[in-house]
């Protein structure tokens, strides 16, 4: 999973089939197999709704 971008203390992560997960900036420290997203959308606008409506 690479990270393509930080919002307001969220980490906005893609997988290879391309979808999208949010992840709190703490919960992405814990590391690739111990990391639960919040979320997850198939678009960087709907991932940044659901920031801003967190």
């Amino acid at each position: 999973m690479k990270k393509i971008k930080q919002y307001k203390g969220f980490v906005i992560a893609k997988d290879k089939k391309e979808v999208l997960y949010i992840f709190t900036q703490d919960e992405w420290d814990f590391g690739e197999d111990l990391r639960y997203p919040e979320f997850y959308c198939d678009n960087i606008q709907e991932a940044i709704d659901f920031i801003d409506s967190y």
